[in-house]
């Protein structure tokens, strides 16, 4: 027998363990993407096969079951709302039939351009279930596998639902890795003819590492602080560098969804020192509607855009991105990054087109954003702040009025749980802070007159994550700090 297939002690300890760190492994992630995510609710009978529900690529990945004898794959209607995301409710799980021990659960993972991966999943057994279930990951797509860390030790699966939660940001290895792989095998109970393992909400996380460098043309920029009730017309930007356009964002389609101004606005991605303000509202119903963004890029290449968004608590839960390059029929070619889930908190996105040639020194060029979730309802709505659009390479004249950060305060420690330092080597001698939670809502706001280091005590405030926004009175600087 494997020698990490003997019984101990401990794992009970351990899977105690593991729960009391998830609130500290969920703030550590909060940040990143989700790059796959199965929540099973749509499986129904018997299968072959489970690709992801959601995933960041042009193609999901599939978990299959290979090996022999009697055991398949099946849906179960006991899912748990553990390790839930995007929204979603507990509904079904998968559900993984003896006899196993002759077989394997086999997760793809791909993680092109991202980094600092983290796995997890729920899961639970029958009482004829495998009580054990061995671990590991490959890297070459499954040709040779490992049982480094993070997995190290068999996982024993109890009769309630229970998290397991692995942190590959170690690992080199397994960042952007088309070949990333997950297998688990089962002991302890797999050979009987009946019993099962249960599966649910199984998600890969991990950062982007396409996300764009801040000194790049800003190019178009709407900051809506100047919104004020309903707008059934176009909302023409609060800024392009373009000479002779005018580039609006229109809310088209039919029934009774319309714009308004919502606030609070973002505090995350804001540009020429702007403060929060005001958001773009976007009402349901929106399934026969489309945000159609217009980004002229003329003279401009290596193009990218940016926005903050998020949704009430019955606001649509994926924005699905498109562009056209002619004006009129759009297209996702060559778009890494096509959907993307729209949390209750803001959350900046990134959408790159430095790939796609056609997109450059194009007047026609636009994005369109459609939703999927919640969108045939009367109410609920997504709140959109600071869209901007960048360039890489251009030669529009003007180029100072991008937002290029003159200082860049150092914040430490971070995370933070009661005092934050801040220090600075520039001339700075009067500099403006403020504290600004996920919600847009400034909870901590001073000046530092004089100094170049200084403390903040951030005891009284909630845990989670905060942006520092610093003010010298020519430019703005931003600090994301995490509190736990």
């Amino acid at each position: 027998m494997h020698p990490l297939l003997l019984q101990k002690d401990f794992k009970t300890m351990k899977k105690y363990f593991t729960l009391f760190v998830l609130t500290f492994i969920a703030l550590s992630i909060n940040a990143q993407n989700i790059i796959h995510y199965w929540h099973f609710n749509n499986l129904n009978d018997s299968v072959g096969s489970v690709p992801a529900d959601y995933t960041v690529l042009s193609q999901a990945p599939e978990i299959t079951y290979p090996g022999s004898g009697a055991g398949y794959m099946d849906d179960v209607n006991d899912g748990d709302d553990l390790n839930l995301r995007q929204g979603q409710v507990p509904g079904n799980g998968l559900r993984v039939r003896n006899p196993s021990d002759l077989r394997e659960l086999i997760i793809p993972l791909p993680t092109n351009d991202h980094e600092d991966i983290v796995f997890s999943y729920a899961v639970k057994r029958t009482n004829n279930g495998a009580q054990t279930q061995l671990l590991s990951f490959s890297i070459d797509g499954g040709n040779n596998w490992s049982n480094a860390a993070p997995f190290l030790d068999s996982i024993t699966v109890g009769t309630d639902y229970a998290v397991e939660s692995f942190d590959f940001s170690s690992n080199t290895d397994v960042n952007d890795n088309p070949d990333f792989v997950v297998r688990i095998q089962f002991f302890n109970g797999a050979s009987n003819t009946s019993g099962n393992n249960r599966f649910d909400n199984i998600v890969l996380e991990g950062q982007s590492t396409t996300a764009p460098p801040p000194s790049d043309a800003l190019i178009h920029y709407w900051h809506f602080n100047t919104l004020s009730g309903r707008e059934d017309n176009p909302i023409p930007a609060d800024y392009t560098l373009v000479p002779n356009v005018t580039p609006e964002i229109t809310y088209v389609g039919v029934g009774d969804g319309y714009v308004d101004d919502y606030s609070p606005g973002s505090s995350l991605n804001l540009q020429l020192n702007e403060p929060p303000g005001a958001a773009l509202r976007v009402r349901n119903p929106s399934f026969n509607r489309a945000l159609i963004i217009d980004l002229p890029s003329n003279d401009c290449e290596d193009i990218y855009l940016m926005y903050d968004v998020h949704r009430s608590g019955s606001g649509m839960l994926f924005n699905n991105i498109a562009y056209t390059v002619d004006g009129v029929n759009y297209d996702t070619t060559g778009l890494a990054v096509r959907q993307v889930s729209i949390s209750e908190n803001y959350q900046t996105f990134t959408f790159d087109f430095r790939g796609i040639s056609t997109v450059n020194d194009n007047p026609n060029f636009k994005v369109r954003i459609t939703w999927d979730g919640n969108t045939n309802q009367t109410n609920g709505n997504n709140r959109y702040d600071n869209v901007a659009m960048f360039a890489e390479q251009t030669t529009l004249s003007n180029r100072s009025f991008s937002q290029q950060e003159s200082f860049s305060p150092n914040v430490y420690p971070n995370p933070a749980s009661s005092e934050v330092f801040i220090e600075w080597n520039g001339q700075q001698t009067n500099v403006t802070y403020r504290v600004v939670d996920m919600q847009g809502r400034t909870v901590l706001i001073d000046n530092i007159n004089g100094n170049h280091k200084t403390a903040i005590d951030v005891s009284q405030l909630s845990r989670g994550l905060y942006t520092i926004v610093f003010n010298d009175g020519n430019h703005q600087s931003h600090k994301k700090i995490l509190l736990r």
